[in-house]
């Protein structure tokens, strides 16, 4: 085993209040537990999992603030409303054609997705029969539910949450907005004698990467996606996978009975992502508005993110029995969901607030910003109908 030692990032990030310490502390031995329990080193998306999802201790299950001005990052839907008017949009088109249908929405930050889209449906007399909302974290649940008491108090009847996926078929819409990048994913480094599974390790009393020879299962995926490649990766390469994308897509395909999952989210196709440039992959950490690489500060403080893989999401789509029906950038989505005509709407509001609005629009939609970074992947079942939102440009052909 090779072993490395993780990047000194106390320099640069805010310091943690001692409450936050003492969290982090807390799942800092629950993770030592678990290298204990394996014999010193555990798999990255392990330590992932525990990091983030750990009950009571993770990331997005425990208390700390995440999404906003005073959190670690902001997303599409609390930056303006108008990303979930145009998303609504493509759920009205999708019930309206079902005839009638819920909208299932994993993860649903401070519930201002569902707030936005909620509104916009009512205004189109398409409102979804139920609005289900699954959420792992007690904290953004309660923030969910605080959030649309006071905003929209008399749709409130039709939300439901849920703990775990719904053991009934949903009709309707599955929304996924920056849920893909939070699934747990291996590290591989990519070497003079083969590929190694990096792991995590302790060092010093301090969690390091940890090489090991790669086990059959993921040495036959490296496999595989290296010769899907133009080239063989370099010496020194080091990536992340998603080994269990199928598992979990299969989970969401049993869930769906009809209708249409729309998933939005950072990424590239498998050429893109494994590019010979990025040596480092894309693994990233997310901690009061700071972007690190360090996945060792401070567990459960901070967010660990790795870019999509839109090619394995589709491939993994197909195995499963689903149907990839669009891909396109997010700013081909929000144009062909009706963007210019809810700006049309907004030339009566004064000045300062249509400078508002052009503001928000230009980071949704320009390429420097999120317009071509994030994607958008419409995955069908039993649902044959084009969907508005991949009408002006479907990329498909580039996965």
């Amino acid at each position: 085993m090779t072993q490395s030692k993780p990047l000194k990032t106390e320099s640069i990030l805010p310091v943690p209040d001692q409450d936050a310490l003492f969290q982090s502390q807390k799942l800092i031995e629950c993770i030592k537990a678990a290298l204990q329990k394996q014999g010193g080193a555990i798999s990255f998306d392990e330590y992932m999992k525990l990091a983030l999802y750990e009950p009571g201790l993770g990331y997005y299950s425990a208390g700390s603030r995440k999404f906003g001005s005073d959190g670690d990052f902001v997303t599409a839907p609390e930056l303006s409303p108008i990303f979930s008017q145009c998303l609504a949009r493509q759920c009205e088109q999708v019930l309206n054609e079902l005839g009638t249908g819920n909208i299932l929405e994993l993860g649903a930050g401070t519930g201002a997705m569902a707030r936005d889209i909620l509104l916009e449906l009512e205004k189109q007399n398409s409102l979804p029969d139920k609005y289900l909302i699954l959420e792992v974290s007690a904290d953004l649940k309660q923030r969910q539910q605080d959030n649309l008491k006071e905003t929209i108090p008399h749709l409130l009847d039709r939300v439901t949450w849920l703990d775990t996926l719904p053991v009934e078929g949903v009709s309707g819409v599955v929304l996924a907005n920056e849920v893909l990048d939070a699934l747990p994913v291996k590290r591989f480094k990519k070497t003079s004698t083969g590929f190694k599974e990096m792991k995590v390790g302790l060092g010093d009393n301090q969690f390091i990467w940890v090489g090991s020879d790669a086990e059959d299962k993921l040495l036959k995926s490296l496999e595989g996606l290296e010769n899907d490649l133009a080239a063989p990766f370099p010496e020194n390469y080091i990536s992340e996978i998603n080994t269990q994308l199928e598992q979990w897509l299969s989970g969401l395909e049993k869930v769906l009975y009809r209708g249409v999952m729309i998933f939005i989210d950072y990424g590239y196709s498998t050429a893109e992502y494994y590019h010979p440039e990025r040596m480092d992959g894309s693994l990233l950490c997310h901690y009061r508005h700071r972007v690190h690489a360090d996945p060792f500060y401070n567990p459960g403080l901070q967010d660990i993110t790795s870019s999509a893989n839109f090619t394995a999401v589709a491939e993994s789509a197909d195995a499963v029995g689903l149907h990839v029906s669009g891909y396109t950038n997010q700013t081909y989505f929000l144009f062909g969901c009706g963007l210019e005509e809810l700006l049309a709407d907004m030339n009566q509001l004064d000045i300062k607030a249509q400078t508002k609005i052009a503001q928000q629009v230009r980071i949704l939609t320009m390429p420097e910003e999120m317009g071509e970074r994030f994607k958008v992947m419409a995955l069908t079942k039993k649902y044959d109908n084009a969907l508005k939102g991949f009408a002006l440009m479907d990329q498909r052909v580039r996965l």
